[in-house]
C-alpha cells in the first residue's frame, strides 16, 4: 500500500505551494498596509496627517515589525523560508547566484519575507526623498511614485530632479554627524 507514502509527498509538495494563514495574512498587510501612506507622501506631501505620520519611524517600524513576524514565524515552518544551502548559493561567485536566487522562489515563506523586505525599503527611502524635499523644497511627487513602483530609480530620479533645479544633491550627512560629535 503506497497510500502513507503519497499523503506524505502529497503534505511536503503542499508545504512548499502554501504558506501558513498567518504567513499569507501578512503578506496581504505588507502588500497594502503601506499603499495609503505611499499616497499621502506623493498626493498630499504638505498635509499635516503627511507630516504627523512621517516626522517619525512609525510607519518604516510597523513595516519592519510585519517583517520580522514573517521571519520568526517562517523559521518555526517546517520548510523555514528556504534551506541554508541554497541561501549560500546565492553568495557563491563561482556558481549560479542568479539560478540560486530564482530556485529560492519557489518557497512561499521566503517569497513574502522578501516582499515585505523590499517594500519596507522602498517606503525608508521612500520617505527620505519626502523629507530631502519639504527640507530644500523640492518637488518629489514623480520620485517617490518611482520609488513605490522600482525602487532605487526613483531616488536616481530624486538625484537627477535636485541637479536639475539647481538644489543639489543633499548635504554629506556623515560631515554633518561628525561635526556634531567635536
Amino acid at each position: 500500500d503506497l497510500t502513507p507514502l503519497t499523503t506524505a509527498l502529497s503534505t511536503t509538495a503542499s508545504s512548499l505551494t502554501t504558506s501558513p494563514p498567518s504567513i499569507q495574512t501578512a503578506f496581504t498587510l505588507a502588500t497594502f498596509l503601506p499603499q495609503p501612506l505611499w499616497l499621502l507622501l506623493i498626493l498630499l506631501p504638505k498635509s499635516p496627517l503627511t507630516k504627523s505620520l512621517f516626522s517619525t519611524y512609525t510607519p518604516i517600524t510597523i513595516c519592519s515589525l510585519l517583517h520580522l513576524f514573517i521571519v520568526l514565524t517562517s523559521i518555526t515552518q517546517p520548510s523555514g523560508t528556504a534551506p541554508l544551502a541554497e541561501f549560500a548559493d546565492v553568495f557563491d561567485p563561482s556558481g549560479n547566484p542568479q539560478n540560486a536566487m530564482m530556485g529560492m522562489m519557489k518557497y512561499p515563506n521566503f517569497v513574502t519575507e522578501e516582499w515585505s523586505h523590499v517594500l519596507t525599503w522602498d517606503l525608508f527611502v521612500g520617505r527620505w526623498i519626502w523629507l530631502d524635499g519639504l527640507k530644500r523644497g523640492i518637488f518629489t511627487a514623480h520620485s517617490v511614485l518611482l520609488c513605490n513602483l522600482i525602487g532605487p530609480p526613483g531616488l536616481l530620479l530624486h538625484f537627477a530632479t535636485c541637479l536639475v533645479t539647481g538644489k543639489g544633491l543633499a548635504v554629506d550627512d556623515v560631515a554633518e554627524a561628525e561635526g556634531e560629535e567635536g
